[in-house]
C-alpha cells in the first residue's frame, strides 16, 4: 500500500498530468496545409475548452487521490485496531488460565496443576461417606473459564466418611473374610484392619478372632476412627523340604536348640540315661543326618541324663547293707516296729524296683525294714527318772511305736528317783501303749535285795501320778 500511495507525490503528480494532457503538435505553416486557418475566435474556443477539460481532470485526479489517502487512513487506523486486540489477547493469554474440571478428581491434581499455573488453591474440607477422602466435590471456578494467574482456585474437597460416626460391628465370628472386605468398604471402616494368618486347623478364609485396640470400646458403641483387627486363617502354611539336617548324635543340646530355632523346626526333645554319653549331650535323633526337611518339619532328639541308676529290690538286702547297695544314690535305711511282719523284713522303699534315676532326678531312696514287735526292757534298779524320756524316744518312738510312759512317785528305800516299778517289763508289748513307772521318793532307809512288780509295790494310794511329756 506503501508504493501504491507513494506514486501520489507532488512530482509524480504534475508528472502524470502532463502526460494525461494531450500535446498539441507544433503548427508549421506550411505553404502545403490543406486545413484552413482557424479563426481568432475559434482558436480562443478551443483553448478554453482544452483548459476546462484539463482542470476537470485534474479535479478527477485530486478526488481520486484524496479517496486513495483517507482509504490508507482507515487502514493504518484498523491495523492499529487490530494490533492492539491482538496485543491484548496474547496478553490475557498469557496472564490468565483455562480451569479444568477437578470434580471426582484427587487433591493432588489441583495442588500440582495450581503449582505449575502459579494459582493459589483454597480448599474447603468437608465430610463425605460417599466420596473418597482427597477428592474434589465441587469447584467455584466453572471449568473451561479462565483464572488469573496468582489468583485463587477455590474447590470443594472430600475428608471421607466422618470418623466420629458410630458404626456397630457385626459378628465377624460368623462372617467369611469376603463378607468382612464387603462390609468395611461399605461402611468405610478404613481403621478397621483384616490381617490373613496360617492356621493347621482352621480352614481358609474363615474368623479366627477379633480384637479392638481400646478396651473400653465394644461392638456396639464402635466409632470409625476406632482401630480394630480381625483376623482371618490363610490354611496351613506348606514349605519346600529344603533344610538339610546334620549329625547332632554326642552334640551338645544347645547346638541343636539354636540350629532348631533358625531353620523354625518343630523340635521336641526325649530324656534317657546313658553310660556313654556326657549328659545333655545328643544320643539319638529322629531324622537321619543329610536328610531334607522343611520349616515347621517336626522332629525329635534323644538327649543323655549322663549316668543312670538302677534301684535295686532292697528285699534282697539286710537293714544293715542296704545303705551302700546302689553307688551313687544316698540310701536312708531305717528300721521300724511292727505288730506282725517279722524283724528284717523289708516294708517298703520310696522309689520302686527296676526304676532308672538319673542326675535329673532325686538322688535319695528312702527304706524301712521290720523290727518285730517292741521289747520292753526291766528298767527297775537300772534307770533314773532323768533317762526315761531319751530311752522312750530313741527306743520306742523314734522307730515307729506309739510307746509313752507315766511317773508315780512312791515311797521307797532306793535312792531318790530310781525307777522302782513298771507296768509292763522284760515283755513285748504292743505299738501303742503307755507303760507307768514308780520312781523312788528315797525317804525309806536302806534298799532291799530285790524289786517287788508293780502289783506288789508300795502304793498306798496316795501317790500321785505324772505323765512323761
Amino acid at each position: 500500500m506503501s508504493d501504491f500511495l507513494s506514486n501520489f507525490n507532488s512530482d509524480n503528480y504534475d508528472r502524470r498530468k502532463e502526460e494525461k494532457e494531450p500535446r498539441e503538435p507544433d503548427k508549421k505553416i506550411t505553404h502545403e496545409s490543406k486545413q484552413p486557418t482557424l479563426s481568432a475566435e475559434e482558436s480562443l474556443e478551443s483553448q478554453t475548452k482544452r483548459k476546462m477539460r484539463s482542470q476537470q481532470e485534474a479535479t478527477e485526479l485530486e478526488l481520486s487521490y484524496q479517496k486513495q489517502k483517507k482509504r490508507k487512513r482507515r487502514m493504518i487506523l484498523f491495523a492499529v485496531v487490530a494490533a492492539c486486540v491482538l496485543l491484548g489477547i496474547v496478553y490475557y493469554q498469557q496472564t490468565h488460565v483455562k480451569v479444568p474440571n477437578f470434580v471426582g478428581k484427587n487433591l493432588t491434581d489441583v495442588q500440582v496443576w495450581a503449582s505449575e499455573n502459579k494459582v493459589k488453591p483454597k480448599i474447603k474440607q468437608t465430610y463425605d461417606r460417599g466420596k473418597d477422602a482427597n477428592t474434589i466435590l465441587a469447584q467455584e471456578q466453572k471449568a473451561g473459564s479462565r483464572v488469573k494467574k496468582g489468583g485463587v482456585l477455590n474447590v470443594t474437597n472430600s475428608l471421607g466418611a466422618d470418623p466420629e460416626e458410630k458404626i456397630p460391628l457385626p459378628d465377624f465370628m460368623k462372617m467369611k473374610k469376603t463378607q468382612a472386605e464387603r462390609w468395611i468398604k461399605e461402611n468405610k471402616a478404613e481403621n478397621l484392619s483384616l490381617i490373613e494368618e496360617y492356621s493347621d486347623t482352621i480352614e481358609k478364609g474363615q474368623p479366627l478372632r477379633s480384637e479392638i485396640a481400646n478396651a473400653e470400646v465394644t461392638p456396639e458403641n464402635y466409632r470409625r476412627k476406632d482401630a480394630a483387627k480381625v483376623y482371618y486363617s490363610k490354611g496351613p502354611q506348606t514349605y519346600q523340604k529344603d533344610i538339610k539336617v546334620p549329625d547332632f548324635q554326642r552334640k551338645p543340646r544347645s547346638e541343636v536348640e539354636t540350629w532348631a530355632k533358625n531353620n523354625e523346626i518343630d523340635l521336641t526333645y526325649e530324656e534317657k540315661t546313658s553310660n556313654e554319653i556326657p549328659a545333655d549331650n545328643i544320643i539319638d535323633q529322629s531324622i537321619a543326618k543329610d536328610e531334607k526337611i522343611a520349616k515347621k518339619d517336626k522332629m525329635s532328639v534323644t538327649v543323655s541324663l549322663g549316668k543312670g541308676y538302677v534301684v535295686p529290690n532292697f528285699s534282697e538286702y539286710s537293714l544293715e547293707d542296704a545303705s551302700t547297695a546302689l553307688e551313687g544314690v544316698q540310701v536312708q535305711a531305717k528300721g521300724v516296729y511292727t505288730d506282725n511282719l517279722p524283724y528284717g523284713q523289708l516294708i517298703s522303699q520310696s522309689v520302686e524296683a527296676g526304676r532308672v534315676l538319673s542326675a535329673k532326678d532325686d538322688l535319695t531312696i528312702k527304706v524301712l525294714y521290720s523290727l518285730g514287735q517292741p521289747y520292753m526292757k526291766d528298767l527297775r534298779g537300772t534307770m533314773v527318772e532323768g533317762g526315761l524320756q531319751k530311752y522312750f524316744h530313741d527306743e520306742f518312738q523314734s522307730k515307729g511305736a506309739n510307746i509313752n510312759y507315766v511317773i508315780r512317785h512312791v515311797d521307797s528305800d532306793q535312792p531318790k528317783g530310781t525307777v522302782v516299778g513298771m507296768s509292763h517289763f522284760s515283755d513285748y508289748v504292743p505299738l501303742n501303749l503307755t507303760v507307768s513307772i514308780d520312781i523312788s521318793l528315797g525317804n525309806l532307809g536302806s534298799a532291799p535285795t530285790s524289786f517287788p512288780n508293780n502289783n506288789n509295790g508300795g502304793d498306798n494310794g496316795e501317790n500321785q501320778e505324772t505323765p512323761s511329756e
